[in-house]
């Protein structure tokens, strides 16, 4: 129920390696009240020595381009193959600024990208974290242009900060993200819809990141947010109410079908 689990070792260009440890979260159709698809979240630590974790955000380019790639990989690899005759599911992607700025790494991620969503028949959404509030607009604009032809959306992960927000606005990202952990109040429905339509701003599509509550789901519904990825404990009764909850939302027969091979 918590998704697939993505672990990839690798090396970092400057001391030890690097161990990506994640998770193919339930991502939720706000909407229709079902499973949509799949959302990549990550802890990138040392293997090595202290075993600290680390930002990847705050990687070199060099090493920030090998846990992009190698991240998309793994998820690919992770997925299920979508059921016949079913619309193809989204893979919710989080790839570094650092990375999608360079020209020549972007081009090397886009072309997997393309190869990855017709070989698993699925629609990839890019998450673009670790945004930089000194780039310059007409940067995001080219480089969210680019990666348009190729992504189904371009989300913005951010803050509900005013002038962050601003910023981004009308850069081509056709919505934005944010982590649930990270809001104030977030179970409160009023609170909710402030920060989502503040974000709509910048794009209409509002991804919220680790939604672990009925009440938390049921405020971003009503928010107007388009999709929720799932924080939830195996077996716990929590899990059932948030599975419950969708189906109610949107009238279903049964609840979603979620998978989870590992």
């Amino acid at each position: 129920m918590r998704g697939p689990r993505v672990r990839v070792r690798l090396a970092a260009s400057v001391g030890g390696d690097l161990l990506i440890d994640g998770r193919l979260r339930p991502a939720i159709g706000l909407k229709e009240g079902g499973l949509r698809g799949r959302a990549l979240v990550y802890r990138l630590t040392e293997v090595e020595g202290e075993h600290r974790r680390l930002d990847p955000t705050s990687l070199n380019s060099v090493d920030a381009g090998r846990v992009d790639m190698a991240a998309m990989e793994a998820a690919f690899g992770a997925l299920e193959p979508p059921a016949p005759g079913e619309r193809p599911p989204l893979l919710i992607l989080p790839v570094n600024w650092t990375t999608l700025r360079s020209e020549k790494s972007r081009r090397r991620l886009l072309r997997r990208a393309a190869v990855g969503q017709i070989e698993h028949g699925v629609l990839a959404l890019c998450e673009v974290i670790g945004l930089d509030p000194g780039t310059p607009r007409t940067v995001l604009h080219e480089v969210t242009g680019g990666l348009k032809p190729i992504f189904r959306g371009v989300l913005a992960r951010t803050r509900p900060d005013p002038p962050m927000v601003r910023h981004l606005a009308g850069c081509g990202f056709t919505g934005a993200s944010i982590l649930a952990d990270r809001l104030e109040a977030a179970e409160d429905e009023k609170e909710m819809l402030r920060r989502v339509l503040m974000l709509q701003t910048i794009g209409p599509g509002i991804l919220i990141h680790g939604v672990g509550s009925v009440l938390a789901l049921g405020a971003a519904r009503a928010a107007g947010a388009s999709w929720a990825s799932l924080d939830i404990t195996p077996g716990g009764r929590e899990a059932g109410k948030l599975l419950e909850e969708t189906k109610a939302a949107a009238g279903l027969p049964r609840p979603p079908h979620i998978v989870d091979p590992t």
